[in-house]
Formats: structure tokens, C-alpha cells, sequence
């Protein structure tokens, strides 16, 4: 008799985002029956909003183009990704930052997302796993379907500055993620060396999601794990073209497995390998056409415009956490980040805050707890909005 995959059951069981997402489908459905004339204002999602540089829509129009054309066409490209592409995100993201990588090191993939599912599948079944929480849900739910029963959780909190202690058990695998979604909490480099130190001595890898890091202005803030000595012996690190490309709808990161890396009975560059080995075989490679933009995306041209739109979703954070300051809630990140991590009057559970903006001003945010347990009282807030909305809101809340 054929059975179904467990581990995808508990998953279904659990599945904090579905039931989220129904709720506020009814929350919004039953306000705008009532209140049809107030307008809401979407910061749930970490969804980009601001449009592409036009060198990098050229690009994307001239590779699509090119399809078209039989002395042009182009069919798969190469499994780990574009080499140019691949050259770009070791010359103009990580070298500029001190970090020498090698091409060979860097996976390109569909997405960040993606890019976590995969690395976990480098590692045995019994690992212990350990999570910031609160978490950004899809680390726990890979974990979950692959079958993984030993999972301890890192508590992040007010009190510790939303930066995990080390555990006091030994974790074989440590997923990190600064600057945090979705906390807002940004890690200095004495911080993440106390991490990478415990996973030296311990022989632990640590995961290390970045896809923030180009909203860090800090210059005391490492904006990848490897500006820490011995990183590369210990760290797989994700990136991505979502946050800093908006690229969100294009689906464009990739991977970083150092040479350096070793676990128990593997030798220098063998994990490297085995990734290799492994995105071969379940995937076909990132659209070529993305690619192309991300090449583009890379260039110091689109870097400074990028930079203009960033500066753009900072300045949201900054009128929204002030508005949210006066109007009597306590907040964290907005800086360094794009989310805010705000919290409640004592007693009140997320829920209770998310009504208290909702019906006020029709801000429409995460509650906290659906992000684990510790988020219980706070609220995440996208800035991924336009302006206007962000200032109409912060209008409706004074």
C-alpha cells in the first residue's frame, strides 16, 4: 500500500503562514464590510515594490529577444550558474568587502529560499539543529520535511538584543540570520566570531542567511559572515537578488560553500562537491534571461542605484518607526534593515496589537507569535511599501 510522506503531515499540522494567512483573509474580508471606505495599507510582505533600473529591464528585453532568433537561441545554461554571473558575485559583492572567493564556491539558484532547502540536504538526518527564535519559518519547515527530530530553538529576545546565546548543548548545524527577518536585529563582527569560534571547536556548520546584508549602512556591521576570521572553515552563506535587485518576482540568489569547509570525515573542497553533485541532480539551473539581469544587476552602475531605492525603504522604516513610537508602541530594527519589530503594551498578545493598528489606521502587519513562541506580543512590519503609504498610515495613526 503507497503511503503519504509523514514529515510533510506534521508539517501540514503545524503550518503557522496557511493558518495566518486565512486568518487575516477573513480579518480583512469581514473590516472591509464594515469599514468599506477605509483604505488598508499592506506591510505583511516582503515583497519589493520599487521598479527595476532600466540598464537591467535592457538586459533582461535583450536576452528574451535573443530567444528568438536561431543564431541566438540558447537552451540550458551551465547547472551551478552563468559563470559571468557567478565571476560578478565574487568580484563586485564579495571582494569589495575583502573576501576572496572563487567561482567555483558560488551556486547560483532560483531564489534564497530555494538555496536553504538544498544546503540542508548536504547533511545525515541526525543532526541537532539549532534556530534563532523567533525565525524566519522556512528554516524550521526544511528541517521539519526532511525528517529531522532534533531541533533545539535560540531564544532571541528583548533582554539578549534579539542575538541568540551560544547553546548550551552541542548543535551540529546553526542557521543565523543578520540582519534578521524578522526581528530587525543587526550582528556586529565580535558577535557572529563567538558563533563562527563555537563552530570551529565543535566541528558545527553554521547557515548563514544574508539577504539583508545590503541594507546594513553600519560600517561596524559585517554585511557577510566571512568578513569573520575562519568563516569559510564553518559557514555556508545564502545571498539573493530579491532584496537587493528587486528581483523578488525574477527569483535569483545563490550559495556559498567555501573550499574551507569540512565536517566530520570529509577533506578540504569535498562538501564543495558533493553540492555540485547534488544541484546537478535536481536542478536545471536559474533562468538564463534572470541571469542576465543579474550580471547587469552587479555592474557599479545599477550598484548605485540599487542603492538609491535601499535608501528609499530605509527612509520608510524611519517615518514608520517614528510613527509607530508615538503612537505608544516600542520598536526595534528599521535600521540596518527593513523590517520593524514592534511591541505591544504589557499583556497584550500579537494579535491584540496587529487590532490595534488595524482598526486605527488600517496597517496591516504580521503578528509576532507567527514567527515561533517568542514573538508573542510583538508585531513584524514590512517597509517594502510605497512612500505614500507609509506616510498616510504614520497620518492615520498621530
Amino acid at each position: 500500500m503507497t503511503r503519504k510522506n509523514s514529515n510533510l503531515c506534521k508539517l501540514c499540522d503545524s503550518y503557522a503562514w496557511f493558518t495566518f494567512q486565512n486568518r487575516l483573509g477573513k480579518k480583512i474580508e469581514e473590516h472591509q464590510l464594515s469599514n468599506p471606505q477605509q483604505e488598508l495599507y499592506m506591510m505583511t510582505w516582503g515583497n519589493t515594490t520599487q521598479p527595476l533600473p532600466s540598464k537591467v529591464v535592457e538586459a533582461l528585453v535583450d536576452a528574451a529577444t535573443k530567444l528568438g532568433n536561431k543564431s541566438t537561441y540558447t537552451g540550458y545554461g551551465e547547472y551551478q550558474g552563468n559563470i559571468k554571473l557567478r565571476e560578478a558575485i565574487c568580484n563586485n559583492y564579495y571582494k569589495k568587502r575583502g573576501i576572496d572567493l572563487k567561482p567555483a564556491e558560488i551556486f547560483v539558484s532560483d531564489g534564497s529560499q530555494p538555496a536553504t532547502f538544498s544546503v540542508q540536504q548536504l547533511f545525515s538526518l541526525d543532526n541537532v539543529i539549532g534556530l534563532q527564535s523567533p525565525m524566519f519559518f522556512p528554516f524550521s519547515d526544511e528541517n521539519i520535511l526532511a525528517g529531522r527530530k532534533k531541533i533545539i530553538y535560540l531564544e532571541c529576545n528583548e533582554n539578549n538584543n534579539f542575538i541568540p546565546e551560544l547553546p548550551t548543548s552541542k548543535v551540529d548545524i546553526i542557521y543565523l540570520c543578520f540582519p534578521n527577518n524578522p526581528t530587525g536585529a543587526v550582528a556586529t563582527k565580535e558577535q557572529l566570531k563567538v558563533f563562527v569560534d563555537y563552530a570551529i571547536n565543535h566541528n558545527s556548520i553554521i547557515i548563514f542567511d544574508a539577504v539583508y546584508s545590503v541594507f546594513i549602512t553600519d560600517t561596524n556591521i559585517p554585511r557577510t559572515i566571512y568578513e569573520v576570521e575562519n568563516a569559510t572553515k564553518c559557514a555556508i552563506e545564502i545571498g539573493s537578488f530579491s532584496k537587493m535587485a528587486g528581483f523578488t518576482g525574477l527569483r535569483l540568489g545563490w550559495s556559498v560553500v567555501p573550499f574551507d569547509l569540512t565536517v566530520e570525515h570529509t577533506v578540504a573542497g569535498e562538501l564543495t562537491e558533493m553540492f555540485r553533485v547534488l544541484e546537478h541532480t535536481r536542478f536545471l539551473g536559474a533562468s538564463n534571461l534572470v541571469q542576465k539581469g543579474g550580471i547587469v544587476a552587479l555592474s557599479p552602475q545599477c550598484q548605485q542605484e540599487y542603492q538609491k531605492i535601499i535608501n528609499y525603504y530605509l527612509e520608510n522604516a524611519k517615518i514608520l518607526n517614528k510613527g509607530l513610537e508615538t503612537f505608544g508602541l516600542k520598536c526595534f530594527g528599521g535600521k540596518n534593515n527593513p523590517y520593524i519589530w514592534a511591541k505591544g503594551a504589557e499583556g497584550m498578545s500579537s494579535w491584540e496589537v496587529f487590532d490595534q493598528l488595524f482598526s486605527k489606521a488600517g496597517i496591516v502587519s504580521v503578528p509576532g507569535s507567527v514567527f515561533g513562541s517568542s514573538g508573542e506580543g510583538f508585531l513584524r512590519l514590512s517597509t517594502f511599501v510605497n512612500r505614500e503609504d507609509i506616510e498616510k498610515a504614520v497620518e492615520k495613526l498621530l
